[in-house]
């Protein structure tokens, strides 16, 4: 199941030629794909699309725009707001696979410091309400904070932590998709 799931990520990755950055991030449970292309959408924006794939066979993908502006006033400090539309097929949630949806608003924050560019502090939430939950879910909730540093222009490494869960209702057990650290690297060409 994960070799095709794989091989389904890099051949949508291959088949379009005007890529920006590939991200992937790994932990002992939980590997995340996720591929950005610039957009001109709104200023700086980035449309995105990602799959996370964790041990217990829940598989999550996501496709959204993120909106990014620079604060003048503080040097290295970058402000973004975003929505993604967020779908999973959950595997202990119910007796068999449950298929989940939702529509997050989201916001980021990243700060580099300012003696150093190369390294940089990041954060983002993403959030769901009930009213835009699909599939028996409450709300779905993001959260991501990591540390990164830039190897080359154009190559970062990082260490952070994720949780991404649905809060499901009718008495179904919560859909954590991923909940801890994680190791990743991301390519810009």
């Amino acid at each position: 199941m994960l070799r095709r799931f794989v091989a389904a990520a890099l051949i949508m990755v291959g088949s379009t030629a005007f890529a920006d950055t590939l991200d992937i991030n790994l932990s002992n449970s939980t590997a995340q794909f996720k591929y950005t292309v610039p957009s001109g959408i709104a200023g700086k924006s980035d449309l995105f699309a990602s799959v996370a794939y964790n041990d217990l066979n829940d598989i999550m993908v996501d496709a959204g725009l993120l909106v990014l502006n620079e604060e003048g006033s503080v040097s290295g400090l970058s402000l973004g707001v975003g929505a993604k539309v967020v779908a999973a097929s959950l595997s202990k949630v119910a007796s068999s696979r449950k298929l989940v949806s939702g529509v997050a608003l989201g916001a980021q924050v990243r700060f580099e410091l300012p003696n150093d560019r190369r390294f940089a502090l990041v954060g983002e939430y993403n959030y769901a309400p009930r009213i835009i939950s699909f599939g028996d879910v409450d709300h779905f909730t993001q959260g991501m904070a990591r540390f990164e540093f830039a190897m080359s222009p154009l190559t970062q490494a990082y260490i952070g932590y994720r949780s991404s869960k649905f809060i499901m209702k009718n008495g179904f057990p919560e859909g954590r998709v991923d909940n801890g650290g994680h190791i990743g690297v991301r390519l810009s060409f």
